[in-house]
């Protein structure tokens, strides 16, 4: 009975590896800013059906990774908090995991006066893969332009893609 015990759970192993392991991870932007040096990356997470599971950001200066699922990205996502309030969030507006979706990010122009921007992306499939396009061009980075005013950032004056 023992061994047909370890030879099942073997069998299980073998012919059952974890879907975890069949995740592919795939570049889509780094984020930087001119305020300071620590950089993002934004990656997306494939299942073994080739289909989105996830979409990763990672912090290039302390090597942290956070994780968002499928069952978070209709609602926005912070990207970057200060003093327990949201300054850069993320949502996927009509998210299908195998076409992707729009993507809106909301940013402070100025925070002394309470004004939001929004930049609006896509995230789509095509021949060669997933990416990011702005205005039907693709890119690979994301660069946030500090608003300053006596040295000191007070928002976000534009956001750039290269």
């Amino acid at each position: 009975m023992k061994r047909f015990f370890i030879t099942s759970v073997l069998t299980i192993l073998f012919f059952f590896p974890s879907t975890r392991a069949q995740e592919e991870d795939i570049h889509l932007a780094t984020i930087s800013t001119d305020y300071v040096t620590k950089t993002y990356d934004l990656v997306l997470t494939l299942n073994d059906r080739k289909l989105i599971d996830a979409i990763k950001t990672i912090n290039n200066k302390k090597k942290k990774t956070k994780r968002y699922g499928i069952e978070v990205l209709g609602k926005p996502i912070t990207l970057v908090k200060a003093v327990g309030v949201t300054l850069i969030s993320l949502r996927c507006l009509n998210f299908t995991t195998s076409k992707g979706c729009d993507i809106e990010i909301e940013y402070p122009s100025n925070l002394t006066i309470g004004s939001f921007k929004t930049f609006n992306a896509k995230l789509e499939r095509n021949e060669n893969g997933w990416q990011l396009t702005h205005k039907g061009a693709p890119f690979k980075k994301l660069h946030l332009v500090a608003r300053k005013v006596l040295g000191l950032l007070i928002g976000i004056k534009r956001i750039e893609t290269h």
